[in-house]
């Protein structure tokens, strides 16, 4: 993987920089100009209108391909999907007007406190995940924290493989948090995790702090890691540089990196 140069702003691909919330409403668009350009197209043919199984048809199926190609992760893909036949189902059965809170409310458990730190819920690859277990040591005690630690993926992982590192997690969005402490409790308690904020999160007493976050707040998290992480400590980031440094470190990790920076 080639190091980028530090004077060369890097520039990221639309499905690197934008949210995954962003990228799904991309691919409800591009589903409902598609299937309105079909219906238009068939107008045309047989100046009968298309019906409405076929439109929805050809909605779902190209909002669904446009999740895919925007590398969204398999549950947006289907919630791409589903959307509109679902909407449509549920206008048929005429569904109680409690259905849509309850969605909202799935919703602000999932998503709820991001806004504050504008992360999104992301989860680590397998491969992420396996580039991490084989960076780490295992030869001396080490304390990592994961902040972002959703439903403590890299955590579990972790705690699994190496029983010499400390591995610890914050977590803003509810029910992710609910998900990671639930997982370390059944799991026996290989790694904590808290609910919590970021940026209100000590760095000092960590030699690895590890994010997955997005590219808005790098500038700000390495500011951050430079007032608090000891000298010698590693920031590691999956997917997302921090504009200007350049790495120490680039790790493969199936399509996308590792990036490892070495704190002065």
């Amino acid at each position: 993987m080639p190091m980028p140069d530090a004077a060369t702003p890097v520039r990221r691909p639309f499905t690197q920089c934008s949210s995954p919330l962003w990228r799904a409403l991309t691919a409800q668009a591009t589903g409902l100009i598609a299937a309105t350009a079909a219906g238009a197209s068939w107008s045309l043919l047989t100046g009968a209108a298309i019906s409405t199984m076929p439109w929805i048809f050809v909605q779902c199926v190209s909002a669904g391909v446009t999740a895919a190609a925007l590398r969204l992760q398999w549950w947006w893909i289907a919630v791409s999907l589903v959307f509109v036949p679902a909407l449509a189902i549920g206008v048929a059965v005429s569904l109680p007007a409690l259905w849509p809170g309850a969605a909202l409310l799935a919703l602000l458990l999932t998503y709820g406190g991001t806004q504050g730190t504008r992360v999104p819920l992301y989860l680590s690859s397998r491969a992420a995940v396996r580039a991490l277990r084989e960076l780490l040591p295992t030869d001396r005690p080490i304390s990592l924290l994961d902040i972002g630690a959703g439903t403590g993926t890299v955590l579990a992982a972790i705690g699994c493989s190496h029983s010499n590192v400390a591995a610890q997690g914050v977590e803003r969005a509810p029910m992710p948090f609910l998900l990671a402490f639930l997982r370390a409790w059944v799991g026996g308690r290989r790694y904590r995790v808290r609910w919590g904020n970021l940026w209100s999160t000590d760095l000092s007493s960590h030699d690895i702090v590890y994010a997955y976050l997005s590219p808005v707040p790098m500038p700000r998290l390495w500011e951050k890691a430079k007032r608090e992480m000891r000298p010698g400590s590693l920031l590691i980031s999956y997917r997302f540089l921090i504009p200007g440094v350049v790495p120490d470190r680039m790790i493969d990790a199936g399509k996308d990196g590792l990036y490892v920076w070495r704190l002065p």
